[in-house]
C-alpha cells in the first residue's frame, strides 16, 4: 500500500469516527444530569446522605469512545456508579444496598427523570425522549480487601476498587472503573497529551485548558470504528455480542 492510500485510508477511517461522536452538547446534557442527581442524593433530608454518596460515570463516557445508536429511535447508555463512600459490605447486603439507592431515586420520579426502572445490576434511568439518552446507575460500596489485586497493579489503583451490586450472583462483584480509565488513559498519554496541545495552540489557549473529551486519540477512534463493526454484526444476534470493555482492552 503507498503512502498516498495510507494517508487517504487514514482520512476515510477518521471521518468515519468522528460521524460517531456524541455532540459536546449531549455530552455536557448528560453530565449535567447526573450531577443533579448527585446532588439529590446528598441533600439534607435524604437517608442515603450520610453514606457519602458519589457519582461518577463509567465505561465508554469515562473513556471517551462512546458512539452514536445506529437509528435515530435508539438512545444513547450513559453508564455511572453511585459509590456510597461510608459504607462497607459487613453492614449491607447486595439487595439492601440496590434498594437503598433505589428508595432514594424513586423520590426523584417525574420530577428529575421521567421514569425509574429496576434492572440486573442497576436503576435505570429515562429521560423524555428529546434527550436521546438514558443513564444506567450502578449501586457499589469501597472494596477494601484489595490485597490481591493491589500485588498485580499497585494500591494507588487497587484503592479505587468498588463492590457492585447483581441479582443474578450471591457473591458480590468487584470492578474498578475508575482505575481501568487511568489505567486506559496511561495507553495513551503520549498522543492524548498531543493532541490537546495542538488544539491548545489553535485556541490560543494552554494545554491545561482543553478538556480531554474535546480530543480523541487514534486508540478512542479506532474502539469507535470497532464498536460500530460490532453494532452492525451482531445487530440481530445480541446474545454473541462482544461487550465495550473486551473490545477497549484488546485495542
Amino acid at each position: 500500500m503507498s503512502v498516498a492510500t495510507q494517508h487517504e485510508l487514514g482520512i476515510l477511517l477518521r471521518n468515519i469516527a468522528e460521524s460517531l461522536d456524541i455532540s459536546d452538547t449531549q455530552y455536557k446534557e448528560a453530565i449535567q444530569h447526573y450531577e443533579v442527581i448527585g446532588k439529590f442524593l446528598n441533600e439534607e433530608d435524604s437517608p442515603i446522605a450520610q453514606y457519602g454518596p458519589e457519582i461518577y460515570s463509567q465505561g465508554s463516557f469515562r473513556l471517551g469512545t462512546m458512539i452514536k445508536p445506529i437509528t435515530d429511535t435508539e438512545e444513547y447508555d450513559i453508564d455511572l456508579v453511585c459509590e456510597l463512600k461510608e459504607l462497607r459490605k459487613e453492614r449491607v447486603t447486595q439487595k439492601v444496598l440496590k434498594d437503598m439507592v433505589g428508595d432514594r431515586l424513586k423520590e426523584a420520579e417525574g420530577r428529575l427523570f421521567r421514569k425509574l426502572e429496576p434492572g440486573k445490576r442497576c436503576w435505570t434511568l429515562d429521560y423524555a425522549k428529546s434527550t436521546r439518552f438514558h443513564m444506567d446507575i450502578l449501586p457499589a460500596i469501597p472494596d477494601h480487601d484489595t490485597g490481591d489485586l493491589a500485588r498485580w497493579v499497585g494500591a494507588s489503583r487497587a484503592s479505587t476498587g468498588i463492590l457492585i451490586t447483581d441479582k443474578q450472583v450471591r457473591e458480590w462483584q468487584r470492578s474498578n472503573p475508575v482505575g481501568y480509565a487511568e489505567w486506559f488513559k496511561e495507553q495513551m498519554q503520549v498522543q492524548l497529551y498531543e493532541r490537546r496541545l495542538e488544539m491548545a495552540e489553535r485556541l490560543r489557549a494552554s494545554v491545561e485548558e482543553v478538556p480531554e473529551y474535546l480530543v480523541k486519540t487514534p486508540l478512542q477512534r479506532a474502539i469507535q470504528i470497532l464498536k460500530r463493526h460490532r453494532d452492525r454484526m451482531f445487530r440481530y444476534d445480541p446474545d454473541h455480542k462482544p461487550i465495550s470493555i473486551i473490545i477497549s482492552t484488546l485495542a
